[in-house]
């Protein structure tokens, strides 16, 4: 694994993004676009928490 792909999956496991270490251990295997998706939205919730007042 080159060194991008390591600290990319480094990043990952700091911020939680992804947990599931089936995927954190084949960082060139394709992934079900739900797992992308499952990612993208847990960011999106921790920028703009969903539940949050306005003011």
């Amino acid at each position: 694994m080159d060194d991008r792909k390591a600290e990319v999956l480094r990043k990952v496991r700091a911020y939680g993004i992804l947990k599931d270490p089936q995927w954190l251990n084949k960082p060139d295997e394709p992934v079900p676009l739900w797992v992308l998706l499952e990612a993208l939205v847990q960011m999106m919730e921790r920028l703009e928490p969903p539940h949050t007042p306005y003011d």
